[in-house]
């Protein structure tokens, strides 16, 4: 017999939420979560920037990211379990090329979701501090434009994550789902469903399941498997001959405070009832994350080209990236925090989807992955976790918290059929 029906590897957003759905709608499944951390969402749902939005130019992104924040809006407002969530909106500040660039995504979202084209008077009043126009020497150095319009998304805020991970592991646990941490999952063990007992096996002509993981003690054995490992799902899927879709890069977040920070952080003039600024982007890609506990800004960059391709089990933010990379296009905006500092510092693996920049979420043999977020899993993860369920339970379609549904096998490797992402940030 086997030690358990399902086991999830992997106890992120992603293996939490699916193992919450599986056992709330299968009430005798025996469900084992196992990560090789401490406790849970110790990886890189720990390591996020905390933002959420349902700003994604595909309709099945859209749905994923949309229903998901309706469900967290419900375990906060309704459920009332507190996941710091603040509707302070999402601002894209933009030079002209670049709303032209984006006006045919942002006309399709407005069909969706509330989301306003707004004009520098109304970027003043939300940042009175913005340089809607840099200097000479910064525009010219940097190759930055001067701002003219702004791209504002209402259904778009902030939140943390690690209090929407212990929701669902707490739910999790309440429902009889067990745990195993500091526990290294080596490998997959395939087997032949037909066994003749004949070394070797199983052979190319067998049908073949995954019958065991590997650990440092033995092996444990299980009917199911969820593979919601994020960027390190290849480690266990490559072995078996299973391909992951994603490239693991390097993304650092380090968080800036002072005086400044504080004065750009309590604008008069933002959407949410405390009229804290919105998770801001800036041109070039820099974005700033308002921290309101710790009146601080968490301050990103996307580094694509340039940035190698290499999975690193502990990444380090590296001080010089921020001085040369992000504290330029900073200080050619906002010359006020020519004398902020560094508060704090991390960084974690961005999954990236190399095929379309959507998720990879599929069923093949007695296993399901569900991988690839694009930096955006946290966001998604209700409706993923949903999707695992579906796909478990074989139903052809997965229904959403907020009353949509989605084909399960949307994002998966054969009858894909979703378009290119592009509003990635």
């Amino acid at each position: 017999m086997n030690d358990y029906d399902v086991i999830i590897i992997g106890a992120g957003i992603i293996g939490l939420s699916s193992a919450y759905y599986l056992k709330r709608n299968n009430r005798d499944l025996n469900i084992l979560v196992i990560d090789k951390n401490p406790t849970y969402a110790q990886g890189n749902t720990s390591r996020a920037a905390a933002g959420f939005r349902d700003l994604f130019s595909s309709d099945p992104n859209f749905k994923l990211a949309h229903s998901s924040i309706e469900f967290y809006k419900h375990v906060q407002n309704e459920l009332k379990y507190n996941l710091d969530m603040k509707f302070v909106g999402y601002l894209y500040l933009l030079e002209e090329k670049t709303l032209k660039m984006y006006e045919r995504i942002f006309e399709n979202l407005s069909k969706k979701t509330r989301v306003e084209i707004i004009d520098s008077d109304r970027i003043r009043e939300i940042h009175p501090d913005l340089n809607f126009n840099p200097d000479e020497i910064s525009s010219g150095i940097i190759g930055i434009d001067k701002i003219e319009h702004g791209f504002l998304g209402y259904n778009c805020g902030i939140f943390e994550p690690d209090l929407l991970s212990s929701f669902y592991y707490e739910k999790s646990k309440e429902l009889g789902v067990k745990f195993m941490f500091n526990t290294d999952v080596e490998s997959l063990i395939l087997e032949p469903v037909n066994r003749i007992d004949y070394p070797g096996e199983p052979f190319v002509w067998q049908e073949k399941r995954v019958g065991s993981i590997k650990i440092k003690n033995g092996n444990i054995r299980a009917d199911y498997f969820v593979i919601a490992t994020d960027v390190w799902s290849s480690l266990l899927l490559y072995p078996i001959g299973i391909d992951s879709y994603a490239v693991p890069k390097k993304r650092q977040i380090f968080q800036i405070t002072g005086e400044s920070v504080k004065k750009i952080l309590f604008s008069s003039g933002g959407i949410s009832e405390d009229k804290i600024i919105p998770f801001t982007v800036l041109p070039k890609g820099v974005y700033m994350r308002p921290s309101i506990k710790e009146n601080s800004l968490r301050v990103s960059v996307s580094d694509d080209i340039g940035r190698n391709i290499m999975l690193e089990d502990d990444p380090q933010p590296e001080m010089n990236f921020y001085a040369y990379n992000i504290r330029p296009v900073l200080l050619a905006y906002y010359p006020v925090l020519e004398n902020s500092k560094i508060f704090s510092s991390w960084a974690g693996q961005y999954s990236i989807s190399t095929r379309d920049d959507q998720p990879y979420i599929f069923k093949t043999m007695n296993l399901i992955y569900a991988g690839v977020t694009s930096g955006s899993g946290v966001m998604k993860g209700d409706a993923i976790g949903r999707m695992v369920e579906s796909l478990f339970s074989g139903r052809e379609n997965a229904k959403l918290f907020d009353g949509s549904s989605i084909g399960s096998d949307t994002f998966g490797f054969i009858n894909r059929n979703v378009p290119y992402e592009e509003f990635v940030l």
